[in-house]
């Protein structure tokens, strides 16, 4: 079985090769991974958003959730300030 494997590898075309003979090559900078990871978070981004548009419920059930949602990580991570007994937020 090895020995098939390394005459495979010796007859067939490196990665880079295929690249070269198709006019690309393979980008290996810190540039190109910067550029990969934008590329992911906006894309996440534009997801959440239509996700949120196209949601099932209506627009003031959307916002009153996400607002309860971000006041809950507020919270948990101590951002925000304690409110009155009335729920109110507390006054700036």
């Amino acid at each position: 079985m090895t020995e098939m494997v390394r005459n495979l590898r010796e007859h067939l075309p490196t990665a880079d090769e295929v690249l070269h003979s198709v006019g690309l090559q393979y980008e290996r900078n810190a540039m190109s991974t910067l550029n990969t990871l934008t590329a992911f978070a906006v894309g996440a981004i534009a997801g959440a958003v239509l996700a949120t548009l196209f949601a099932p419920k209506s627009g003031q059930q959307v916002r009153q959730d996400l607002n309860e949602r971000v006041r809950a990580f507020g919270d948990r991570m101590g951002w925000s300030e304690k409110r009155p007994e009335g729920g109110e937020p507390a006054a700036h």
